[in-house]
């Protein structure tokens, strides 16, 4: 259970730092939005990958020196915890999206009808 959290809170602090350099860089540069929770989703996505190559290809090999890395169980415990916090990715940005429009809406704005499909909301 420690492994599991200590795994958890490591996952955590590196969606924190990837959604700050997601967000600085947004700043930072003109041009499309970098998503930081879809940055940090391919980032545990391909390290799950090379985690489950190393448990099961490289630890497998050699039990006696890497048995508690090698065990199936202790990469479920793993897997889990790379879910979680990619659960967790995507809950953040649903409510910080979520927040940013309902503030959005409660701003006064100046709405120019564009076309007849579109109109652009400009804040005051």
């Amino acid at each position: 259970m420690v492994n599991f959290l200590f795994d958890v809170v490591s996952n955590l602090a590196l969606l924190a730092a990837a959604l700050l350099v997601c967000g600085l860089y947004n700043r930072l540069t003109s041009g499309p939005a970098v998503n930081g929770a879809r940055v940090f989703a391919a980032l545990v996505c391909a390290a799950l990958a090379l985690d489950a190559a190393l448990t099961f290809l490289v630890f497998a090999d050699s039990q006696n020196r890497y048995g508690q890395f090698s065990a199936p169980a202790a990469f479920y415990q793993r897997a889990g915890a790379y879910v979680l916090s990619i659960v967790v990715a995507f809950a953040w940005q649903f409510l910080a999206r979520r927040k940013r429009a309902t503030r959005m809406r409660a701003d006064k704005a100046l709405v120019i009808r564009t076309s007849r499909y579109s109109e652009s909301h400009l804040r005051m």
